[in-house]
């Protein structure tokens, strides 16, 4: 089942508040995984079915899920996630070929949210909720991840981010709802 992703909107500059809490933002595309009685899909954030693009994300939860994140790759020799390698799998159909890809440039799902959990619709909890719940589960393997975050110190996080050339900082409310639209709630 898609879910329509939750959007950012940009913030004047960096920020800190006790109200949110900070993630690095992934040099990857949006990705929503879903799994309904066994059935692993992958789409995009305009819903677009992704899912033989990664076969190596196609791996089963305990339960029917519904996850929100970016899928990205990393460049070998300096750990920095490389978009072009990303978009090079997302356009990349045929099987052979993306089986070769799978070895020489593998994905790696970073979650960010929860969005449905063992019949469960969770995007009215707050997000501070949902994230102990993500940080709960059960990941099916190393191509899998949660990805971290702190609160209130933004700025702190921004300068870390920033000296190390990476894509930047997202705040989110930590009382926010999921909405299926863009929202101040969260900023880049």
């Amino acid at each position: 089942m898609f879910i329509s992703p939750m959007l950012l909107e940009t913030a004047p500059g960096p920020f800190s508040h006790s109200n949110y809490l900070f993630e690095p933002k992934v040099d990857g595309h949006r990705l929503i995984y879903s799994q309904q009685d066994g059935n692993v899909r992958l789409f995009t954030r305009h819903n677009n079915d992704c899912t033989t693009q990664y076969p190596e994300l196609q791996l089963p939860f305990d339960s029917d899920i519904i996850l929100d994140g970016e899928v990205a790759c990393t460049e070998p020799q300096t750990g920095i996630n490389d978009f072009e390698g990303v978009m090079s799998r997302f356009s990349t159909r045929q099987h052979t070929k993306v089986q070769q890809l799978v070895k020489t440039m593998p994905a790696t799902f970073a979650i960010f949210n929860i969005l449905h959990y063992k019949g469960r619709d969770l995007r009215k909890q707050p997000l501070i909720e949902r994230k102990a719940i993500l940080h709960n589960l059960v990941l099916p393997s190393s191509s899998f991840g949660i990805l971290p975050y702190i609160e209130s110190a933004g700025e702190a996080l921004y300068d870390q981010i920033e000296a190390r050339d990476m894509e930047g900082v997202v705040g989110k409310r930590k009382d926010s709802q999921y909405v299926s639209r863009r929202s101040k709630e969260w900023l880049k």
